[in-house]
């Protein structure tokens, strides 16, 4: 199991140092969504210069004009870009194929996919490598990522599989028995006092 850092509300200076806080623990380093918002692909560009020992995922979250906005993500540095499941074949597609080019890979994310199951193995089908059970920020008091997980896992595998929201110490635990191949976690990390005790808390745990 991969550990993934998620960063959403930092800088690209505050982002770097993070990083080397916790580089030790963490396999894959996210820039999120609100940090590409803000300052585009500079963080992608800056971290995977920086840290070329770790894999860098754009949480581009693509919805439309696959290729191209997947080409934009890999030219900057990235491994791995998001695009969304419940998005178009053809999105999807183009996302795949950029990825090809760049020999990186493509992770979907199930926010708000109703058929998980099955859209699941319809994605790994049109070439995406990771399958992202995603409970949102807006929805995390209320919804647990776990037993889309359980749903992903029988229809595609640990090894495709993904999962993010609300993930920390306290519930990594849960996250062990499906062991999927990725694990992120922002704020379990991010918004501790001793980020590398938790990321090294969190990383030992899935490397038990």
């Amino acid at each position: 199991m991969k550990l993934q850092l998620a960063l959403d509300t930092c800088n690209t200076e505050e982002a770097l140092q993070i990083v080397g806080e916790v580089e030790n623990s963490i396999d894959i380093v996210e820039i999120g969504t609100p940090m590409i918002i803000e300052y585009g692909m500079e963080p992608v560009r800056k971290v995977s210069e920086q840290y070329p020992n770790k894999l860098v995922i754009a949480d581009t979250k693509i919805m439309d004009a696959g290729e191209f906005e997947a080409d934009i993500a890999f030219n900057a540095g990235a491994s791995i870009v998001s695009v969304m499941g419940i998005t178009h074949d053809e999105t999807i597609k183009g996302a795949v194929k950029a990825a090809k080019k760049a020999n990186g890979k493509v992770l979907a994310d199930m926010m708000c996919v109703t058929n998980l199951e099955k859209r699941a193995i319809e994605l790994v089908e049109l070439g995406v490598d990771y399958i992202c059970v995603h409970t949102a920020h807006d929805v995390q008091a209320t919804q647990s990522p776990f037993a889309s997980l359980a749903k992903v896992q029988r229809s595609v595998g640990s090894e495709r599989c993904a999962i993010a929201g609300g993930i920390n110490e306290e519930s990594i635990n849960n996250v062990i028995e499906f062991k999927p191949e990725i694990v992120i976690v922002g704020n379990g990390i991010t918004g501790q006092k001793n980020k590398a005790v938790a990321a090294k808390k969190i990383s030992d745990i899935l490397h038990d």
